[in-house]
């Protein structure tokens, strides 16, 4: 499969940050990388109440910014807690900040991932290490290319994009796919809480170890049809339990959003 790369604006500049933060840091022993059953994708509707039978799609919460918010979104139910270590973002935390996050995730049962654009794979490496994360998500085409090595270290988050008509703008090779855990969709200006054009979307034939995860502009109004529209097998909102400042999480987005994906059925 020919693979189509996105050009990123920010991949050229130097950020030196993380690499200080991660001196200062001793070195924490990897976690043992737990290896759990597959989702397999089913289709899936809202419904006014979930059957005790039924399952639901995973949630991953993103954009997390403290161990206090980590605390809150895994108590609410979130199974992934994202945290962004881009210093581009204005929902980056410090090293400092990610570990407390993860320990706080771990701490509710809920697994620490941490989302890297475009860094090389010994950073990534060390972050994780560092940062006691249990998944790495990889933006851009520099943290993509890592993924030879990354696959021998991390459990991996692979992110594609899909522009505003729902047409995928990067691939990954059969090969590789079926080594990776998780496939994440999101719009081709991830974290600018956009979407894509659902209704055109197809997901590609390509297969992760688990599954796939749908992102772009979520909340509690258009889970449940987007959800039902492409039966995902799990959903990831960040800007959607946002409060007004962006930034921190507001319990009652976080509790409303879990609320509509408990009544989604498959």
């Amino acid at each position: 499969m020919t693979s189509i790369s996105i050009t990123n604006p920010f991949r050229h500049l130097k950020f030196r940050r993380h690499t200080e933060q991660l001196n200062s840091l001793s070195r924490s022993p990897p976690y043992l990388k737990t290896i759990r059953a597959g989702f397999v994708p089913h289709p899936v509707q809202c419904s006014s109440a979930a059957t005790s039978c039924n399952k639901n799609p995973i949630v991953k919460m993103c954009g997390v910014t403290s161990a206090k918010d980590a605390e809150m979104a895994a108590q609410a139910g979130a199974n992934l807690i994202g945290m962004i270590l881009w210093p581009g973002s204005k929902r980056s935390v410090s090293l400092l900040v990610a570990k407390e996050i993860s320990k706080a995730a771990r701490a509710c049962k809920a697994e620490p991932v941490g989302v890297f654009v475009d860094d090389d794979a010994n950073t990534i490496l060390q972050t994780s290490d560092a940062c006691s994360l249990e998944f790495v998500q990889l933006h851009g085409d520099g943290s993509r290319s890592a993924l030879p090595m990354l696959l021998q270290e991390n459990r991996i988050i692979y992110v594609l994009h899909a522009d505003e008509n729902g047409n995928i703008l990067s691939q990954i090779p059969d090969k590789e796919s079926s080594m990776i855990d998780w496939l994440l969709v999101d719009s081709a200006k991830g974290g600018s809480g956009k979407g894509f054009n659902w209704q055109k979307f197809q997901m590609p034939s390509i297969r992760s170890k688990y599954g796939w995860l749908l992102a772009g502009g979520l909340h509690a109004d258009n889970v449940c049809e987007a959800a039902t529209m492409l039966r995902p097998d799990g959903v990831d909102v960040s800007s959607g339990i946002c409060a007004s400042d962006g930034i921190q999480k507001d319990p009652m987005k976080i509790s409303s959003f879990m609320s509509k994906v408990r009544s989604l059925s498959y």
